[in-house]
This record gives structure tokens, sequence and C-alpha cells, in this order.
């Protein structure tokens, strides 16, 4: 059962347009296949790359042989490290303070460190002639020792990964406020176990894509890129070419899915923009699925060992955790920060928990870098603290709603800062849970599980209560960090003469919906009808500097900028209709696209208006020309939404199998700018936390090489969700309005896990790692019964 629109616990003020379910206007073009992707770029006196990768997760490079590939007819050349010589590493761009850096090289030099690295490049007349040329191309290896996990990365005598570092930690964060000892001491019971997410390919249905153009008339170098943040890339390229900002134009058009590592900057981007520049030639490559799975970005990877002292009655009175993250061979863009501070920040969630003592290290490894996937550290935490919760509750014999309850942050200490260094700034959160319960029936379904027990089956119900942080902001407070960032984000809103508008926003959609949201936001301000305004996003050239989009930002910060922009545009239409009506400003009204005189008095129309702002005509001369208004809108703050997510599932104790029969959400994301949308934000997301509490995982081989088919959830696989919003909103923006897209792959995860072992208590299941497959499941159930069997 989907909710019908704002079917909330709590409603907020929305406008005419916004807080209504309008659908996407940008889908008709998508539908038709009209969509502009990278790869249907094509330019004159086009090359074509392809990419030769190492198969090694560890080796030298004796010498790489090119002469049979270049005998090929329509090869232009095979380019190595040596080739690109002066050509600086890939930078991450997120440092913490006292981090040991090793950015990517563009091409490898000596050494390759994981499967899929990149060696060498070929470049043709054709992607079919590169790909041969390519099969062609004889690299000799001397293999070298490897390391892959993170906790065998950290042994005192383990091989390394950089042989110029001291050992594999590329950084440790430690934050809290201690007195844990102090906290078990008074509390007489501790609770420990370990935990592991697992690692994730983001696997959107559009790999990454490039066509890098050097046009040597202008010396401007164009550069399409299937990208989250033009701008920023620009920027980060700019710096490792040494090339002109001013001349270095990203055009991100349409984006087949980001989740994250399409935010990044990476060596095959630097390599074919160098390249580009070399040959003055425009250089095209698209990724293939296996360097997908080799090469971009992977997720997650955290190891945890978890304390906490809690009292008989469920209260929590402290946290201890230990973590090891694995950030693979080299520090991809926000490969410190990410399992570091969007963890640790988060350890205690939505919970007043008086002392808290969290370390985390991050480990190089053989294997691909690891960095930002949906929820970016957020669903590591979330993990952690919501399997905390529900153990304290099995461990203790009471109900595991009624246990967060007792350690819930309550309304009247918002804003509350977390002892980790988080502050919260709004939260209803037994008022979330409460709706997740009704919704759920939960009394009901504590009875169809005693009885389904009597009959040999084994039902269990898992609760998450997630919290995270949205729209990044302040650029102090990430300066502060080692975050070389801003925090803002850009917005023109510009009427034209005939009434109808144009939004440039520095955001950036990679399928989230904002030609219609911000054409929704636009439009209450303007007083006309979404359908007359025009979002335009993705080309550094035309937009004016933003962030772009990651961190659920996109209409807290990119909306809001939205919002006070076309503010003030349509406080200036008013002044210039109160001219034309020989009336105040302050009584004129504006609906549909005519402006009213309040006493009813004469009426004049939007067109009308701009027409005289953009002439003069009938204008005082000190309004000044124009309708256009730009916003860097720089939040001092970052939201705060939260969710209260339950999940029922079947466990077969002969099969393992793990059925996912319900799931109930109810999150709060502030105010809803489009209820429709906001929807299938929650149902992405949620398809997402379910592969991989039940499916996916990037393990490895012996050898290091990644699985290449990760088995990624299909429709068929989920069950129907059921989905509701409460709203508190936000006083950290304009809009009162929180982020969304990431809720369901922090709170589904830990749901999902609490409800399996919630299965299997019975059966002295203590604990379940994800994926949880069959043979997961079968294996701890007869651990299980073998310790039985000993005691």
């Amino acid at each position: 059962m989907n909710a019908p629109d704002l079917n909330t616990a709590q409603r907020a003020e929305t406008g005419k347009h916004t807080g209504k379910a309008m659908r996407r206007m940008e889908d008709m073009r998508f539908l038709t296949g009209r969509g502009r992707y990278v790869d249907d770029i094509t330019l004159p006196r086009q090359l074509y790359a392809h990419f030769i990768r190492s198969p090694h997760a560890h080796a030298r490079i004796l010498k790489i042989n090119t002469e049979a590939a270049l005998a090929v007819s329509g090869v232009k050349g095979v380019y190595s490290a040596e080739d690109l010589h002066g050509t600086r590493d890939v930078p991450p761009n997120w440092v913490l303070p006292g981090s040991q850096v090793k950015g990517r090289p563009a091409l490898a030099r000596e050494i390759v460190r994981h499967v899929g690295e990149c060696v060498a490049v070929v470049l043709a007349e054709s992607p079919e002639a590169a790909a041969d040329a390519g099969a062609l191309v004889d690299v000799a290896y001397d293999p070298l020792p490897t390391v892959f996990s993170a906790s065998d990365a950290l042994k005192e005598n383990a091989h390394k990964v950089h042989g110029d570092l001291p050992g594999n930690i590329a950084t440790t964060f430690k934050t809290g406020n201690g007195g844990y000892e102090e906290a078990l001491e008074k509390a007489g019971r501790e609770i420990a176990f370990s935990l592991r997410n697992q690692r994730l390919v983001p696997f959107p249905i559009e790999g990454r894509a490039v066509n890098a153009d050097f046009d040597p008339a202008t010396e401007r170098l164009t550069f399409y890129t299937a990208h989250q943040i033009p701008h920023m890339l620009r920027r980060m390229l700019a710096g490792a070419l040494g090339f002109p900002e001013h001349k270095l134009r990203v055009i991100s058009p349409d984006v087949g899915g980001g989740f994250g590592p399409k935010m990044h900057f990476y060596p095959e981007e630097l390599t074919l923009a160098r390249l580009s520049c070399l040959l003055k030639r425009p250089v095209k490559w698209t990724e293939r699925r296996s360097e997908n799975v080799a090469a971009t970005t992977h997720g997650r990877d955290h190891e945890m060992e978890v304390r906490v002292a809690v009292q008989n009655d469920g209260k929590v009175l402290g946290l201890k955790l230990d973590s090891k993250a694995n950030v693979g061979a080299y520090l991809s863009s926000m490969g410190t920060g990410v399992p570091t501070i969007n963890v640790a920040l988060f350890a205690l969630g939505v919970y007043a928990i008086p002392h808290s003592d969290v370390t985390i290290t991050c480990a190089y490894t053989n294997t691909t870098p690891v960095d930002a996937y949906r929820g970016a550290g957020r669903p590591e935490a979330a993990y952690m603290i919501e399997r905390v919760m529900d153990r304290v509750a099995l461990e203790l014999g009471l109900d595991p709603a009624e246990t967060r309850k007792r350690n819930f942050v309550q309304p009247d200490q918002m804003p509350y800062a977390q002892p980790t260094g988080t502050t919260l700034d709004t939260g209803e959160y037994a008022m979330t849970l409460d709706l997740a319960l009704k919704n759920a029936g939960y009394e009901g379904l504590r009875k169809e599980q005693e009885e389904a027990r009597k009959k040999g089956r084994y039902l269990g119900i898992g609760f998450s209560n997630y919290t995270e942080t949205c729209g990044m902001g302040n650029g102090y407070l990430l300066q502060f960090v080692g975050f070389d960032r801003g925090g803002y984000e850009s917005a023109v809103v510009r009427v034209h003469p005939d009434g109808r508008a144009t939004v440039l926003s520095g955001s950036h959609s990679h399928g989230q919906g904002h030609v219609t949201t911000f054409a929704q936001i636009a439009a209450d301000e303007l007083g006309i009808a979404p359908e007359q305004i025009e979002v335009l996003q993705g080309d550094t050239d035309m937009i004016p500097f933003g962030i772009g989009t990651f961190n659920s930002r996109s209409v807290p910060v990119g909306g809001s900028a939205v919002k006070v922009a076309a503010g003030r545009v349509a406080a200036k239409m008013r002044r210039i209709a109160a001219h034309l009506l020989q009336c105040e400003p302050e009584k004129v009204l504006v609906e549909d696209g005519i402006f009213k005189a309040a006493d009813g008095n004469g009426t004049v129309t939007v067109e009308r208006v701009a027409h005289a702002a953009w002439t003069g005509h009938d204008m005082p001369y000190e309004m000044g020309i124009g309708l256009e208004e730009t916003e860097f809108f720089h939040p001092q703050s970052m939201s705060s939404p939260y969710g209260a997510h339950i999940a029922l599932v079947e466990v077969d104790p002969e099969t393992g199998e793990v059925e996912l029969k319900r799931y109930i959400a109810v999150d709060d994301c502030g105010v809803i700018i489009n209820p429709l949308l906001a929807r299938g934000q929650v149902h992405g997301g949620l398809a997402q936390g379910i592969g991989q509490a039940l499916y996916e995982d990037a393990g490895f081989d012996a050898q290091g090489r990644p699985a290449l088919e990760p088995s990624i959830p299909r429709f068929d696989m989920l069950p129907r969700f059921e989905t509701d919003h409460t709203v508190t909103p936000t006083p950290t923006n304009p809009l009162g309005a929180k982020g969304l897209g990431e809720a369901g792959a922090i709170g589904a995860p830990p749901a999902i896990v609490n409800a399996a072992i919630d299965a299997l208590w019975s059966l002295g299941v203590r604990a379940l790692d994800m994926p949880l497959t069959p043979e997961r499941v079968l294996t701890s159930i007869r651990n299980a019964a073998n310790k039985e069997t000993e005691v």
C-alpha cells in the first residue's frame, strides 16, 4: 500500500504547486528515446579509447609491448605513463588532517596496486579498432604480495601496499566524549559483538563515459562526462592538468544513474583530457561493465567491533566503537572523509547515549578504491547502532520498539549535540515510530509470529530508526575537517519578456526529478505554472559555479537557492505590477500568471510586467532593467532527516532462504515538495538497501579479482512497499525541507538483518552478516546448534 499525498501525522504549509503530486515533466523525453547521454555525442575527427588494465592485484610492470597493437589498422597510438610525463596524480578532495595521502596515477607507474588499474590506453579511429588493438598489447608483470582486507592490512607484518609509507594506515579518526568505563561501571552490564558492512558495487545503468575535445584554435577544452558535480570536476581536472580553469568547459548531459561514484575524479578522465590536448582531437571512452565493476569506486567495506554499557531496563549509557575501513589501493575523492566523519559522527543515531568513544582506522589494501555510495557512511553508522538496539532488546527480553523509545533523543532537547560531534536539528522520533507501528499492525504481527512458531515457521520482525545529516553546508566547517569544497549551491532565475522563466541550477540531476521539483518551487514564488519554467543544469559555461548533487542536498540547498532567487524576482515583479495598477505592492495578489489589485480594481498579466521590465516602458527609471536574480545559498548548518522502518521476514531453517514479506517505512524529510517523487526516492533507496541486506557482495577471489556479476535485486524480488511520512520542518533552510534520497539505503539493511536474527533467536543465532545468503544463514544455524550441543 502506498500512502496518498502527504498522508502525514504532522503537516506543514506548502504552496499552490509545492506539496502536490505532480508527474515528472522530464520523463516524456526519456520515454520516447530523446535522452542525450555522453555516448550519444560523437564529434568530428573523433578518436576512441580502450584502456589496458591490470589482471593482477599487486605487481611490478616489467615491459609493455605495443608493436602488434600499433600495426592494427586505424590505431593512432598506444600510450603509457611515460607518455604522460609531468601529469599529476588524481588527488583526493576530502583529506583529514594527518592522513597519509596516496592519489591515483593517471596511468600506473612501475607498479599496479589493484585489479583493473589502468596501465596503458589505445586510441583509434573506431571503438572496434581500439578494442582489437587493446587485446594485442602485451604487458609483462612480476606479481607481488597482496593484502585484501582492512584487518589483514593493519596487522604488524602485513605486506605494504605503498612501499614508501611506514604502514598501510591512511588515517585514524577519533571522536566522542569518553567515559565509557565509568558508564559501564554504572550500568553493570555490557553487550559486545562484531559486524561488517560488506563491499558493494554501485552499478548505475549508465557507466562512466567521457568525450574530451581540445580545440587548438581557441585553446579551450570541452569535457563531456556523465558526472554529478560538473563544476567541482572542472576545478579538480584543471588543477591536475595545469590547465586554465576559465578555458575548461565541463558538460554533463543526461546521466543514467549516479549513486555517488559519478561524483569522483578518476584516472581515465585525466588521461583522456591530457591526450586530447596532446593530439588536438576529441577522445571518447564509454565504460564497459567489467570496467565498472573493477575500476569505478566501490562502497562500504567496513568492519566494526562495538561494546555498549546498558542497564537492565534497556537504557544505554555508553558506546565504544573500534572500526576498520578499507579505502582500497588509493584515496579516492572522499576516501578519508566518508568512512570516518560520516560514520563516527552518526554512531549514536537518534539516541541520547551520554558517553561514547569512537576510533576508526582507514587502511590501504590491494583492492579497488572505496568511496561514497548512496548514504556514504551513514548506512554503516545506522547499521551498527540499530543492530545494537535490537541486540539489547533481545538480550534483555525487552520489546525492541520500547527499547528504542527509552533511548530516543526527545523533541524538547532539539537541537541536540551528540557527543560524537554532530547536531540533530529536529526530531520527533517516537511519533515516527508510532506511525510505523500503527501502519504495520505491530501487535497483530507479534501474534502472527507466535502462531507461526507453533507451526514450525520462523517469522522475524526487525526495526531501524535512522538519522543522517543532509544539505552539506558551511564552508568553514568543511575546511575544518579537510573537505576542499564549498557547501553552497547556485541558482539563477530569469523571467523572460514573454512571461516564461528559466532556472539555472548548480545542482545536477541523475534521476531525482530536479526539472519538476525546481519548477514547482519557482512557480510558487513567481505565480506562474511549472510548465512555463525550464530548468537547466550540467554546463559550467552556462551555470554559475555550483557544488553539485550528493548528500541529498539538491532540494535543501539547491532548491533553497531557487526559492530565494525566485522570491527576489517575484518581489520586483510585484513592484512593477503595483506601479502599473497604481496601488501599493503589498496590495497586489498574483495567481495563474495574473496580478490583481487587492481591491479588485484592475489586473495585469505576468507578460505585461515582464515586457515592462525588459524594455523599461512604463517603468520608473530607478527600478532598473530586467527580471533576473542569482543566489548562492550557503546554509549555516545541516538538516537531519530520519525515519522508522519495520521489516517482516520469514526464514526457512532447512534451506536458509530469507523471504522479505513486508516492508513498512515512515520517513521524515521535512516539507515535501512533491509527494510522488518523494515516494519514488524512498522506493529506489529501499531497493538498494534491500539489495545490500539480502543479495549483494562485491567480494574478491584469491587473486583479488572482483565478482563480475553482483547479485542486484530485480523488481520481482521486492515486496510492495508500505510508505508514509511525518513532517517536521527544518529551520536550516527557507523551504523547511530535508534530504530523502538516501533514506532507504540507510534504513533497510539493519531492519532486515534485525528481522532475520529475531526470527532465528530461539535457535541460538545471535549474529548474521550481510548479505543474508542461504549458505550464510545455514552456517549460522548450524554453528548455533553446535554450540548448544557442546554446552
